[in-house]
């Protein structure tokens, strides 16, 4: 039998790895923003003062709320001309909308607020619709819209902020026409229309050029010309990790893969480095599950689907437990986020459902069975046998013995045994071998050759 456990252990770890890293690789690519627009601008360096661009995509939640307070801030120093925020968000997420409201009604810079960009129907929901509300130019996209505004915040499971006392605050002059914008989407035709949206354009270029020349919060802004630049802003790498943090498909699969990862571990002797990756995996999941709204008696589902897989591994069995695993996982994936803005896509859950399925019912029976030895083969028979170790023994790991891997546990001297370090079963502990160091005959020796000639 190959070392399959090892190997597969090695490969788990590089799969899981190489998908946060795309995760984060997608997060970071969404945070960023394309310069090459043919926007009008200067050289920034040189420019005297400087439109302020901020592009936000995903919830707004406290880390792109942070970046929205510190552009506005860094505008304030510097004496900008303009900031613009160009949102598509879904909603706010633990999101401090108040003081977001706050920061830029004390703006000493006038505030534009873009839905947008135009080709992916971007829309400003909740919290993030608020803030369009409050802007100083109200912009969005053609294919655009805006609302509903409640709930503000996905997290504020009793509703409590008061959105039509702060959305009458914020355009007073609408009146009954904030009823629509509370609870239903609004497209860009239809705000025009209403007198809420101040330029429906087709992104941020012609945005610039429709304000150039007009005057904004009682300032006349220039924006074209030499002395003013064009400065974009993104999300630091931290803040783009927390941000996909609150990415709904994110948490799930980090808490699926992390827990499954750990149930892994179960079945293999010691604690490598695919539990330790586990525990980080599930700890960001988990952490995802106290910023998103979620349904706790279906994140109890998909746990014990997990586990009622990890069971059916162990008795290496194919029958009601896995039926059993799989209706439970699937059923709580469905209802896992407690909103409808954050359900998760049907092909996703089947996906997942599949790979878990085909992980321990097929990949982790296969690997046990390899692992149980031969045929006819009891652990009993190897004591005295001699063996090589294949994956680090700290103390346990696993030992090439008889043409075949078996799980084995240290009792040398030294703290651990490396691989390749040939060893001697003298006993047996259940179905784990006890080994210690084993040296042959012609090695001690050579050895005592060596020691006698450089006495000579």
């Amino acid at each position: 039998m190959s070392s399959l456990a090892p190997a597969f252990r090695r490969t788990l770890l590089i799969v899981v790895l190489a998908g946060l890293i795309l995760a984060l690789t997608a997060s970071f690519a969404t945070a960023q923003t394309d310069t090459g627009t043919g926007l009008p601008s200067g050289d920034v360096d040189a420019a005297e003062r400087l439109v302020e661009i901020l592009p936000l995509d995903g919830f707004l939640d406290p880390p792109t709320s942070a970046q929205i307070l510190e552009v506005l801030e860094l505008a304030a120093d510097e004496g900008s001309v303009l900031v613009v925020l160009q949102l598509d968000a879904g909603g706010g997420v633990s999101a401090d909308t108040d003081e977001l409201l706050a920061a830029i009604d004390a703006s000493p810079v006038p505030v534009a607020v873009l839905v947008g960009p135009l080709g992916s129907g971007p829309q400003a929901a909740g919290a993030a619709g608020l803030l369009w509300l409050a802007g100083d130019v109200r912009a969005v996209a053609l294919d655009a819209s805006v609302g509903p505004l409640e709930p503000a915040d996905l997290a504020d499971d009793g509703g409590t902020y008061p959105v039509r006392e702060r959305a009458d605050a914020l355009a007073p002059a609408a009146g009954d026409d904030l009823d629509a914008l509370l609870t239903e989407a609004v497209p860009a035709e239809e705000l025009e229309a209403l007198g809420l949206a101040d330029l429906t354009v087709a992104g941020l270029e012609s945005l610039l050029l429709e304000l150039d020349g007009t005057e904004v919060a009682g300032q006349q802004l220039t924006i074209q010309g030499d002395e003013v630049g064009v400065r974009f802003h993104s999300l630091g790498l931290l803040r783009r990790l927390l941000h996909a943090a609150t990415t709904a498909p994110f948490i799930y699969l980090l808490l699926t893969i992390g827990i499954g990862m750990l149930l892994f571990e179960v079945f293999q002797p010691g604690f490598g480095v695919a539990g330790l990756a586990g525990l980080i995996t599930a700890g960001i999941g988990a952490f995802g599950l106290t910023v998103l709204p979620v349904t706790w008696w279906a994140v109890a589902l998909v746990v014990l689907g997990l586990l009622l897989y990890a069971v059916d591994t162990a008795v290496a069995g194919f029958g009601p437990v896995t039926l059993a695993a799989t209706v439970a996982f699937v059923v709580g994936s469905l209802n896992f986020y407690d909103a409808e803005v954050l359900e998760l896509p049907v092909w996703l859950v089947v996906a997942t459902t599949i790979t878990a399925f085909a992980f321990f019912v097929l990949v982790m029976t296969s690997i046990l069975r390899a692992q149980a030895g031969p045929e006819g083969v009891t652990v009993d028979d190897l004591v005295g046998k001699v063996g090589i170790v294949r994956s680090v023994l700290n103390p346990e790991g696993h030992v090439y013995l008889d043409g075949a891997l078996w799980r084995a546990r240290w009792t040398g001297d030294a703290k651990r045994a490396k691989v390749g370090t040939p060893v001697r079963v003298h006993a047996v502990d259940g179905p784990v071998v006890l080994v210690e160091a084993f040296q042959p005959a012609g090695a001690t020796e050579a050895a005592g050759l060596g020691s006698d000639h450089t006495g000579a």
